[in-house]
């Protein structure tokens, strides 16, 4: 059997799960990248499957763990997002987001606990986002979904102490990639929204394409991977390191004003 390390990604196809994938295969990793769409590289095995599907997910990591016979790690990095007002998005782009962002993760994880078991030690890395700490107004879904995960990934270390398995949430901060262009907005903004979520959404857009490269995650979480022990938290990028530090020591109150100073437009 190879002593290759062999790790499986969700969201694999593109951004950070892309990024993340061809690094750790440039760094002999075994990658099996989880997507519904094709992966075009070689050198990661490509796995068809939605995460918001768990007999999907169930078929395709028994597959995996057939033809390799251990898995070492597995990074839930599949996501989507949602802007504009809490009250003009339809319930059904809610549920959607919650299904992708929060339950996805729990579908792979139940479906790799087994494998992962089997394997120990092994890691799991949930990627979350500085949102889910500092929740931002017309993100509220995905800052909901991240803090989700958050909570998920604390319960989870617990659970799993005995076992041999890691958990960690990483989250990064502002970072180049097509989840900019492929966010979705709210189809019918109300009136009374529309000018804050305009100028709301050209912040976050323009913070996002001045962002990280996705390789600075990529390095981020292969360090992760090389560590005998995880952190139950890890930030990437200084600015947001230091943001992270800052909510811990602040009142809420005064983070939640800054917050709203910066991406809320609360005085027209």
């Amino acid at each position: 059997m190879s002593n290759q390390k062999v790790i499986v990604i969700t969201g694999a196809s593109s951004g950070i799960g892309l990024a993340v994938a061809k690094y750790l295969a440039d760094k002999d990793f075994l990658v099996y990248g989880i997507s519904r769409s094709a992966i075009d590289d070689p050198r990661i095995r490509h796995k068809k499957a939605d995460v918001t599907k768990l007999d999907e997910l169930i078929s395709v990591y028994q597959e995996i763990f057939d033809e390799t016979k251990r898995i070492d790690g597995l990074i839930n990095n599949a996501g989507m997002g949602i802007s504009g007002s809490i009250e003009a998005t339809s319930p059904e782009d809610a549920d959607y987001m919650m299904k992708v962002n929060f339950m996805g993760v729990y579908y792979s994880i139940k479906a790799m606990l087994p494998h992962l078991r089997a394997s120990k030690p092994a890691k799991i890395i949930n990627i979350s986002s500085v949102a889910g700490k500092l929740a931002i107004p017309f993100q509220g879904f995905y800052s909901s979904s991240k803090a989700a995960i958050n909570a998920f990934s604390e319960s989870l270390k617990i659970e799993l102490k005995p076992f041999g398995i890691q958990v960690c949430a990483v989250m990064p901060g502002d970072i180049k990639t097509g989840f900019t262009k492929n966010r979705r907005k709210n189809k019918e903004e109300l009136e009374l929204y529309q000018k804050r979520v305009e100028r709301s959404i050209a912040v976050m857009e323009k913070d996002e394409q001045n962002g990280m490269n996705p390789l600075v995650a990529a390095k981020a979480i292969h360090r992760l991977l090389k560590r005998r022990k995880l952190p139950l938290y890890k930030t990437i990028g200084f600015q947001y390191k230091l943001f992270i530090f800052l909510q811990r020591l602040l009142p809420t109150k005064w983070v939640n004003n800054l917050v709203g100073s910066i991406y809320g437009f609360n005085k027209e």
